[in-house]
């Protein structure tokens, strides 16, 4: 599934009958929905929600708008464009919106597991995503054409789910999903992918695609690439 501009794309309206006036109206484009796991853009319009978290994790990224969010993990989030976040299940949280917010996000309702991870299971928050320091950039470990490096910073991982960010510069590449599937969001930079399929995507700021376990093919970046990423283990 690809979104060529997050921020272009129309929603549909999800907001229930009974919505009161100081609730936020909420549009959702779902890209999976199959009961254990769900992706997709969602939008909120200004006002106060205080739905508690049900049984699920989330990892999220804010593309548009503000939204504070009292919550029992600390000092609130003042979630803003760039923002990168994660919810433990039960996970109650006030959301104060104060402009519209669209966000990617991903939802995990599988039941939990022990995968050995060793971040805590609260909640996370990253301010910036397009401005924030990565690990030392090292080389692709197979090369098809130029020198490209690649650094990443993962921000959460648990229970099967995990959020970040990740940069590569210029060069060709194979890649391949095994294991896992991987939405995503481009935040700077140009790159085509390239699948063994025959399918071309071009990458560029605010295109969203998701790639399933089992995909396969080559990045080739022009231009130095970042993404925001959402990884979900163990689809198969």
């Amino acid at each position: 599934m690809y979104v060529p501009d997050i921020h272009s794309l129309p929603l549909r309206d999800i907001t229930d009958a009974g919505t009161a006036d100081t609730e936020p109206r909420c549009s959702d484009w779902p890209l999976v929905d199959d009961g254990d796991v769900q992706i997709g853009i969602w939008e909120a319009t200004p006002g106060v929600s205080t739905e508690p978290t049900e049984d699920y994790l989330e990892t999220m990224f804010m593309v548009s708008g503000r939204v504070t969010v009292t919550h029992p993990d600390g000092a609130p989030f003042d979630i803003v464009p760039g923002s990168l976040w994660a919810t433990p299940r039960h996970w109650d949280g006030r959301w104060d919106v104060h402009q519209t917010v669209r966000k990617l996000y991903v939802i995990d309702h599988r039941a939990p597991v022990s995968t050995g991870s060793a971040m805590p299971a609260g909640s996370a928050h990253l301010d910036n995503v397009y401005t924030a320091l990565l690990d030392p950039p090292v080389r692709r470990p197979v090369v098809i054409a130029g020198d490209p490096h690649e650094s990443s910073r993962t921000l959460w991982a648990h229970d099967r789910l995990e959020c970040g960010v990740w940069e590569c510069t210029p060069g060709e590449f194979p890649f391949r999903r095994d294991g896992y599937d991987e939405v995503f969001c481009v935040l700077s930079g140009h790159a085509t992918l390239h699948t063994d399929g025959g399918q071309t995507f071009e990458l560029i700021p605010g295109a969203v695609i998701l790639t399933p376990a089992g995909l396969a093919g080559r990045w080739v970046v022009h231009r130095t690439i970042r993404k925001a990423y959402m990884i979900v283990l163990d689809r198969g």
